[in-house]
């Protein structure tokens, strides 16, 4: 039987978990995340979408040098997942989160996990006329940024706030999503020069994915794979 501390934390728990579910931004939440609550693909189609990207990340990583729009919706993207994380959200997180989370992993796990199963989809069909299309859109970019940049300005200010909430919530429900999500942190992993400095003990805004780290080795992909999965 639970002891009268764990009954707290399970009602704390379960309470936190219907709240998201009768909110308004459910359903858009919802959309985003539904993909991944199936089964994972192969490890080997995984690392394929993961190779896609880092070709991807190549390509924008040389054009910033030369393209400067690109360079300030950067930057605006940086700022949108900072701005709109409420103190209501943070603690929330507080209650429902496993022992071996963190907002910010769970964040960036949830974009990559979602940026691989686009990047899959295009992959198992012709990655190279994939990556021939997205070269072009990046020599040609202002226009795919503005509409990029005008979703993800309309998007409602607590979006990043519950979308974290949710996907934590269904790490610990849903078996194929949690692997979806360790296997993302995996391979996201790769891009840091040495051990993630996210993790903490306590909820925090993921401000090591900021502005004032546009240059780290891991804030790129982690704005990539947000303007690519988070579109109208």
């Amino acid at each position: 039987m639970m002891d009268t501390k764990s009954k707290e934390s399970e009602r704390g728990r379960l309470i936190t978990r219907y709240a998201l579910t009768t909110s308004p931004l459910y359903e858009p939440v919802h959309a985003y995340l539904a993909p991944l609550n199936l089964p994972p693909p192969s490890a080997e189609m995984e690392e394929e979408a993961h190779r896609t990207f880092e070709h991807l990340k190549t390509s924008v990583t040389n054009r910033m040098t030369k393209d400067s729009g690109l360079r300030e919706a950067l930057n605006t993207i940086a700022a949108l997942p900072q701005g709109s994380v409420s103190d209501t959200y943070l603690a929330a997180f507080e209650v429902i989160r496993q022992p071996d989370s963190d907002f910010t992993r769970t964040y960036v796990s949830v974009l990559y996990a979602r940026a691989l199963q686009h990047l899959g989809r295009h992959v198992e069909r012709d990655r190279s006329t994939f990556l021939a299309t997205a070269q072009r859109l990046f020599e040609d970019s202002r226009a795919t940024l503005a509409g990029t940049l005008a979703h993800l300005e309309a998007l409602h200010p607590d979006f990043v706030g519950h979308l974290v909430l949710e996907a934590e919530a269904r790490r610990a429900e849903n078996p194929f999503f949690r692997k979806r999500l360790e296997r993302a942190s995996e391979l996201f992993d790769r891009y840091s020069d040495g051990e993630p400095d996210w993790l903490g003990s306590k909820a925090q805004p993921p401000t090591v994915m900021g502005v004032e780290n546009l240059g780290s080795s891991a804030a790129l992909p982690a704005y990539m794979a947000m303007a690519m999965t988070l579109h109208a």
